[in-house]
């Protein structure tokens, strides 16, 4: 997600999460009758459901937005906020949709961290997990929200901008490495899992031993820390940070992602057009593709191997229309045999 995820996370209470579905082997099923299946980021219609901020539109509402992503052939969709909708009524519109909750993003604070004092209200964490599991999820992802370093921003590395090594950023990303970890293990006991959801800047921000935020994150977080990546991102950062590349990422941290976000890379100092469409990078003025594309048929093969379950399509573009970007994105992962 984008850097208006923030303020957008910020008005949403409690979390959601991951249902044990066919095709999953991270929890107690392994029933896959083929790997990965395809959901939406409910994120990528947030104007569609909710409404323009100024008005203009007033949006259709999230049953209807449920009905017509299932109708389109979506299986599962991930939230981003629930529009004051309970537990019991989000269960009854997935199943009168026949649709699965596949996850959700949430600010960590959710997760009850306070990076001021480092510590953690488990209380708040399980107050999150029920909401989640009291309509059939169980996975709680942070894209981003109050993970970032002193000193860091949303727009660290991109551009070509470095991150600064710093011991502010190191001792601030080891504890909260610890607070993940012990939330992590929280959840475990709840049936759960939470995770973290990458940007360009987890890749650009460093350690002072040149390790970048996102390595030293995955590698001193436990297995049930889920990783989430967002397969666009990683692609553009790969553009900054040589190799940095989304298909090394699962080979790096295997059989840590339940999901992956479905995202094509519409960033570069040359793109002047992007529809977020997949299979369609960032153009050039002249509508010439000029973003490194995502690598989709090296991917699939990893990710299926890695056990990802669900690809969960994200589209930052066309937020109020279901034609401009999301249709065309199903439809491309169905031309790759994904449907």
């Amino acid at each position: 997600m984008e850097l208006s995820r923030r303020n957008f996370l910020g008005g949403v209470a409690a979390a959601s999460a991951f249902a044990a579905a066919p095709g999953c082997c991270f929890g107690k099923c392994c029933k896959a009758t083929r790997p990965g299946k395809i959901a939406l980021q409910l994120y990528s219609l947030r104007e569609y459901i909710g409404g323009k901020k100024d008005g203009s539109f007033k949006g259709y509402g999230l049953p209807k937005a449920l009905e017509d992503v299932a109708k389109i052939g979506f299986e599962g969709v991930e939230f981003a906020g629930y529009y004051g909708f309970k537990p019991a009524e989000l269960k009854k519109m997935l199943a009168d949709n026949g649709l699965v909750a596949c996850g959700t993003h949430v600010g960590n604070s959710e997760y009850g961290f306070n990076t001021k004092e480092w510590t953690i209200d488990v209380e708040k964490l399980k107050r999150t997990l029920q909401f989640n599991l009291d309509y059939g999820n169980s996975l709680v992802i942070c894209p981003g929200g109050g993970n970032i370093p002193p000193g860091c921003s949303w727009s660290t590395g991109r551009g070509g901008e470095v991150g600064k090594a710093s011991q502010e950023i190191d001792d601030f990303t080891k504890k909260l490495c610890d607070l993940y970890n012990k939330a992590a293990e929280e959840a475990k006991k709840m049936g759960c899992k939470i995770g973290l959801h990458n940007h360009t800047w987890e890749h650009g921000v460093k350690m002072t031993d040149g390790t970048s935020y996102w390595d030293f994150f995955f590698s001193n977080t436990s297995q049930d820390v889920c990783m989430e990546q967002d397969v666009g991102w990683t692609t553009c950062a790969g553009d900054m940070f040589p190799g940095v590349n989304p298909i090394v990422q699962y080979k790096k941290y295997p059989h840590r992602s339940p999901t992956l976000h479905a995202k094509e890379n519409g960033m570069g100092k040359n793109v002047k057009k992007f529809d977020a469409i997949l299979g369609q990078p960032g153009c050039d003025e002249n509508g010439k593709p000029c973003a490194t594309p995502v690598d989709w048929d090296g991917l699939f093969p990893v990710t299926d191997k890695d056990g990802v379950q669900w690809y969960v399509v994200e589209c930052e573009k066309h937020f109020d229309d279901i034609n401009g970007a999301v249709i065309p994105s199903f439809n491309f992962l169905k031309s790759k045999g994904r449907i």
